[in-house]
């Protein structure tokens, strides 16, 4: 009887760890959250994340931010590394290689990722709000409007366009002022970029950006060939900022 009820003990000791330990390998479902990414099955993506990052982040902010980031990186491949163990999650050494769209070059990157036990199941755990990083990756894309790697030529209007989109989802972004400012300048709306690269300039803390607001001064002046203003905007930027290889050479034009 003592043995009956000791063997019956055991095995409700391994059923009760059994079902607390999440079904699927874990490498498996990193790896399946990753697939998921790289196919862009971005709301798929998401239903692997743990519950903490999925009330920092919305299933919206999720997929934009994926959506965003594909405009600017190209998947060429990842690799799962070894795994270490951290209290009730494994921590897994993750390494991606890209495509850099903005430099056209290819890099890689390596980075720390966990998998957490959470309700029977494993989820990522990023710890990350994609929400925040989205003016970010919309002021970057306009940047590729600006320099011309996106379609055959460049592009002020979708330039424009995307700047204001960071703007609009984040006021406070200032970057995009400046980056605004070049857009409305190629498209000759020199009043606009002035006013647009002044407001840059009063919402910037760093010299180096006040300086870069200041030739774009100086380059809508000159447009406009009101050579003295132009000239002034030209020294501010460099008195500001000695290394600002634009505006040296914008100011050099006057000697």
């Amino acid at each position: 009887m003592k043995r009956f009820t000791l063997s019956l003990f055991v095995f409700v000791l391994i059923a009760a760890l059994v079902g607390c330990s999440p079904k699927d390998d874990p490498k498996v479902v990193l790896n399946t959250y990753y697939t998921n990414v790289m196919n862009a099955n971005y709301e798929d993506a998401y239903a692997i994340l743990s519950e903490a990052d999925r009330k920092a982040s919305s299933k919206e902010d999720f997929v934009l931010f994926m959506n965003l980031n594909a405009e600017l990186y190209k998947w060429n491949g990842i690799e799962i590394k070894n795994k270490e163990m951290d209290s009730d999650s494994l921590v897994f050494t993750v390494a991606e290689k890209l495509h850099n769209n903005s430099d056209d070059r290819d890099e890689s990157v390596t980075y720390k990722r966990a998998v957490i036990k959470e309700n029977d199941e494993w989820k990522i755990f990023v710890n990350k709000n994609y929400g925040e990083e989205i003016p970010a990756l919309q002021n970057s894309i306009g940047w590729m409007y600006i320099d011309g790697y996106i379609g055959p030529k460049r592009n002020g209007n979708e330039a424009a366009k995307w700047f204001h989109e960071a703007l609009k989802r984040d006021a406070s972004y200032y970057q995009a002022y400046y980056g605004l400012s070049l857009a409305y300048a190629m498209l000759g709306k020199y009043d606009d970029a002035m006013t647009v690269a002044n407001k840059y300039i009063s919402l910037s803390k760093e010299e180096r950006e006040q300086s870069g607001g200041y030739n774009v001064i100086g380059l809508c002046y000159m447009s406009r060939k009101d050579l003295v203003k132009a000239k002034e905007a030209f020294q501010k930027a460099v008195e500001l900022d000695p290394t600002n290889e634009y505006a040296i050479t914008n100011l050099s034009r006057f000697k």
